[in-house]
């Protein structure tokens, strides 16, 4: 069915991501015919992908960060192209997807996660002292579009929960308030010779002034388990409004 870009993402369109990777590889599909686009698009994509910091290590402040997982390319593999273009091949850490949906909410920069936000001394109260060590916010890159650009991503996250679309798959997420955005993920794994599926989910919320990201990753489970993605999403919204800020003060 016809699709604009925001409905693509409403409803997880795989076709529509695979002919814009070969819209971007110069290839003019015609049904049937052999797929013969230049191999160069691994690279392409990958650039692209990296802007968001998917394939890249986040800096994060803990030891043993790995970049992800990148597949063989080249002509014998260039149907796995079309397989990256939406999500089903190259494999991205968890804190990277935060990473990448956190610089759409803040509207394109590439901010370095960190555990650790400051040190402080004690005093002989037992009271906190002078503040030794602050992190402050790191800028690591950022991505320049268009407001109509940033518009038609945001547009579609939002959508993924609250459109009237069929085949919208985030509607789980509706009933959260304040309203959330977000994008669902389906693979197709493998552990050992079993076929499993991963589930993950991106979000932010509120949807109109982000605070939060929330995002969840569950690799290798059995087809039982549908629906645990944006079911532990939508339970970790509800217990950061209730214990960790007030929905009262968003500004």
């Amino acid at each position: 069915m016809p699709l604009t870009a925001s409905q693509a993402l409403a409803v997880s369109s795989n076709v529509y991501m695979m002919k814009l990777a070969m819209l971007e590889a110069g290839f003019d599909y015609q049904p049937g015919t052999a797929l013969t686009m230049s191999p160069k698009i691994f690279q392409k994509l990958r650039q692209n992908f990296k802007q968001f910091g998917l394939g890249i290590k986040t800096g994060i402040d803990i030891p043993g960060e790995t970049s992800g997982y990148e597949g063989p390319g080249g002509k014998a593999n260039i149907g796995k192209a079309l397989d990256m273009s939406f999500g089903n091949y190259d494999a991205y850490t968890t804190i990277q997807l935060a990473q990448y949906v956190a610089m759409i909410a803040n509207g394109g920069y590439r901010i370095q996660p960190h555990i650790l936000q400051a040190i402080r001394e004690s005093s002989k109260s037992g009271k906190l002292g002078r503040t030794v060590y602050q992190h402050g916010p790191n800028v690591l890159g950022s991505y320049t579009a268009s407001k109509d650009e940033w518009d038609v991503v945001k547009s579609g996250l939002y959508q993924v929960v609250h459109s009237s679309l069929t085949y919208r798959t985030g509607g789980a997420l509706a009933d959260i308030k304040p309203e959330v955005s977000a994008k669902t993920g389906t693979a197709q794994t493998f552990y050992g010779q079993n076929e499993t599926t991963t589930l993950s989910a991106v979000s932010y919320a509120p949807s109109e002034n982000p605070q939060v990201v929330v995002v969840v990753a569950y690799p290798g489970i059995s087809a039982e388990s549908s629906g645990i993605n944006t079911t532990t999403v939508k339970q970790i919204y509800e217990a950061y409004w209730k214990d960790v800020q007030d929905t009262k003060n968003l500004d």
